[in-house]
Order: structure tokens, then C-alpha cells, then sequence
């Protein structure tokens, strides 16, 4: 092997590896991140049943994509605070414990999925009651200094009369507030039958006539739901409005060590960047005195043209 080659190969692995240097962020010393810690559990309660596919959202949205965009905005309004989601159809589960990682509550509101069609067993708006109280007696036990919310997102519609009745006013003495959110309208709109709801299966059959069937949102049913838990009810037609929703729950906020701290007080990636750039400007002067050199060689001479 020539020392010309040697030093192109030595030059193309430098490359290499101060590339994989620039990514890895090499420094030394730590410096902490200081995140700000609130004192608020927010437990979002919201139905997954399929007439939150309903295409009467904003316009022609589904309902649990206007739900979906306002629980994030939610969580960016309330930075610090523990949320969690529980979820309801045809029977209610935790989907999420309470947590202060932000980012794993926008993951469960995002990965969220409703019946099926033929999955569920009819509508009851206050089917979540009875798990919904255990949960916040239990984050008042482990917690007792901190202050609970809840946010019911849904829209209404009780579509069975079975079972026993449940009143929310059963966990009214547990938490300090939040808000009742409800989406849909009264006229009530079709409802896709794909996982996408796009409506490109069409959409949910009425069984009885075999039209396509229509779900009512029932606002009066959400100002009960609201009433029992004494917390303000809204209408949702339109994206916006969770800043004022955030302020109003009043989070109280106290300097916090987090779990992020940045990867070194002293960076020393620009230092690698900048040898990384010397290579690189090297093999492109390399790379640029081979074309020119083949250049020539390929150019025919004078005499060779007769």
C-alpha cells in the first residue's frame, strides 16, 4: 500500500469516527436543568366509545381528534403537572397511572383507539365512576398535599339504559376542580367504521333500518356531569382555548431537580465538528484535484486528432 493511499484511508476513517464523535456530544462536567415541579394531578376521563368517531367535530372532523388535539395542549398548558387517563367503554380501565412524564401522556392520548363497531355494549356516560373514585382515593393516600382534577372528555350520548346508575357527585369531595369537555353536536353526525376514520369502509349501520347511523352528542347529560362534580362545562367546536382552561386550575409551581440535565457543562462537540469539517474540506480538495487531473489526461492532444 502507497503512503498516498494510507492517508486517504487514515483521512475517510477519521471522517467516520468524528462524525460518530459529533453525535455521541463528548464534554465534561454536569450542569442539572432545573424544571419547574406543579402541585396539580390531572385525570383525564375520556370515552372511547365509537360515537366519538362521529364526523360532526370543527366541521367535518371525527370528535376524538378534536379531544385528542386539546388533551395536548392541555398537557403544554401545565407544564409540571401529573396527569393520567382513564378510558371508558364498554367497561373503564386505567390507560394511564399518573405520572409527570409529559411526553408518555401525549403518547396514550395519541396511541388512544376506539371500539369497534360491534365491540361495544352501548353508551353510559357514568360507567367510569366507579374506578374513577378508587383512583383518586388512592392518589389522596399516597399524596395527600396534592390537589386533584379531573377532566371529562366525551360527548354525552347514553345509549343504554342498563345497569345501576352512578353519579359523579360520589367523587366530588375528592378533587379541586377541572372541567367538563364536550364534543359533537345535537343534529349528530355518521360515524366511519375503519380504524382511520377516514370512511373509506363507510360508515356504522343502523341495525334496525339499515341507514347509516346517526350519533347525537347530549350536552344537557355532560351539564349534569358537570353539576355533580361542580366544574365548569364547555362546548368544544373549535382547536383552542386550554391556556385559559390551564389557568384556571391554577397550578401552583416550586423549582424542581427534574430528570433532564443537559450532557455536559463544558461541550466539546465543536471541537470535533471543526476536525470533522477539516477532513471533509480535504477530501473535497482531494476529490476536486482528481477530476481535474482526469480532466486533462482524458482531453486529446492536437496531434492526436489528424
Amino acid at each position: 500500500m502507497s503512503r498516498t493511499t494510507a492517508l486517504v484511508l487514515a483521512r475517510r476513517l477519521g471522517i467516520v469516527l468524528l462524525f460518530v464523535v459529533v453525535l455521541l456530544r463528548p464534554g465534561f462536567g454536569r450542569a442539572d436543568v432545573p424544571t419547574q415541579v406543579a402541585d396539580i394531578d390531572v385525570v383525564v376521563v375520556i370515552d372511547r366509545t365509537r360515537s366519538m368517531a362521529a364526523l360532526d367535530h370543527h366541521g367535518h372532523e371525527p370528535r376524538i381528534t378534536g379531544a385528542k388535539a386539546d388533551l395536548a395542549a392541555l398537557a403544554g398548558a401545565l407544564p409540571g403537572a401529573r396527569f393520567a387517563m382513564l378510558a371508558f367503554g364498554t367497561d373503564a380501565r386505567v390507560v394511564l397511572p399518573l405520572t409527570a412524564d409529559t411526553a408518555a401522556f401525549e403518547a396514550a392520548v395519541e396511541t388512544l383507539y376506539l371500539e369497534r363497531p360491534k365491540d361495544g355494549v352501548g353508551s353510559r356516560a357514568d360507567r367510569p365512576v366507579p374506578e374513577l373514585s378508587a383512583m383518586l382515593e388512592r392518589a389522596a393516600e399516597k399524596s395527600p398535599e396534592r390537589r386533584r382534577l379531573v377532566v371529562y372528555v366525551g360527548d354525552g350520548e347514553d345509549t343504554t339504559s342498563g345497569g345501576e346508575d352512578q353519579s359523579y357527585a360520589d367523587v366530588d369531595e375528592l378533587i379541586a376542580g377541572g372541567a367538563v369537555l364536550g364534543y359533537g353536536s345535537t343534529a349528530g353526525a355518521p360515524m366511519p367504521q375503519d380504524d382511520d376514520l377516514d370512511g373509506s369502509l363507510g360508515y356504522v349501520q343502523d341495525p334496525e333500518t339499515g341507514d347509516d347511523a346517526v350519533s347525537r352528542a347530549d350536552p344537557d347529560n355532560l351539564e349534569r356531569i358537570a353539576e355533580e362534580l361542580d366544574v365548569p362545562f364547555e362546548r368544544r367546536t373549535a382547536p383552542g382555548g386550554m391556556e385559559e382552561l390551564a389557568e384556571s386550575f391554577r397550578a401552583s409551581y416550586t423549582d424542581g431537580q427534574g430528570s433532564r440535565e443537559r450532557p455536559a457543562e463544558h461541550d466539546l462537540t465543536w471541537l470535533a465538528a471543526v476536525l470533522l469539517l477539516g477532513l471533509l474540506l480535504g477530501e473535497l480538495h482531494a476529490g476536486w484535484r482528481a477530476v481535474w487531473g482526469s480532466r486533462h489526461v482524458l482531453t486529446p492532444r492536437r496531434g492526436d486528432m489528424r
